[in-house]
């Protein structure tokens, strides 16, 4: 989250418009929810990371993470991931990136994985009060235990977060996972993710907690994720 030096008092206005957006984003997770099979696996995700800025619009980034899965009994992957991205205008940022996986498979072996990726991300401020976003992101991922072995996604995802708030920032997002040209369909939906959080920062110091649910709509025996994040950054 971007949480620059404004945080005016939100007055009505503001409020009725955080409300008429966060009730749709509930609604949403309620039926994704209800939609999902009934078995479910705890996870805990947690992620470590530095930003630093080349200058006002290019930004470096590294991110460790590593999650557990199985109701957190053993290690699910361990994931280093450096990026960078440009800041096009103040409304609009794109990126690349690199992610190394070290993740379990369908068989629960841990494999060695790679992915590839860009993305792009539109963002709007109301009133300094609501922050909507958007994003989109192209994603190749090479699996050489896996058939098939390349694997193509294009994530979208969106965002609303309430920042009238000085260092604490309540945010939600809904994002699709679809999945290109496997098992003789051109595109199809491989999963949703629908989280909530809170995020605080101070300083050169940001720290974020959420909830994530994590519905298996590709596979009808997937059990539901339901995922406890955290995450630590920290600006250079």
């Amino acid at each position: 989250m971007d949480m620059s030096g404004w945080r005016d008092p939100c007055n009505d206005a503001c409020t009725v418009r955080f409300v008429h957006t966060a009730i749709p984003a509930v609604l949403l997770a309620t039926l994704v929810a209800s939609a999902a099979p009934a078995a479910a696996d705890t996870q805990l995700w947690t992620e470590l990371g530095v930003r630093h800025d080349l200058n006002k619009k290019v930004t470096l980034s590294f991110d460790q993470h590593i999650r557990f899965d199985a109701d957190v009994s053993r290690l699910g992957s361990f994931m280093p991931e450096p990026g960078i991205s440009y800041r096009v205008k103040k409304w609009f940022r794109t990126g690349v990136g690199y992610r190394f996986e070290y993740e379990r498979n369908n068989d629960d072996e841990l494999v060695s994985r790679h992915r590839a990726y860009i993305w792009g991300r539109l963002r709007k401020d109301f009133a300094k009060t609501i922050q909507l976003s958007y994003r989109l992101q192209l994603q190749e991922q090479w699996r050489p235990d896996a058939n098939p072995v390349n694997r193509h996604t294009i994530r979208n995802r969106g965002d609303v977060a309430y920042i009238g708030m000085k260092e604490l920032t309540p945010f939600g997002s809904v994002e699709s996972h679809h999945i290109l040209n496997e098992d003789g369909k051109t595109i199809q939906l491989g999963k949703v993710w629908v989280t909530g959080g809170l995020e605080w920062e101070h300083g050169a110091i940001g720290v974020d907690v959420y909830y994530r649910l994590i519905t298996g709509q590709r596979d009808s025996n997937e059990p539901n994720g339901h995922v406890i994040g955290f995450g630590l950054h920290y600006q250079i």
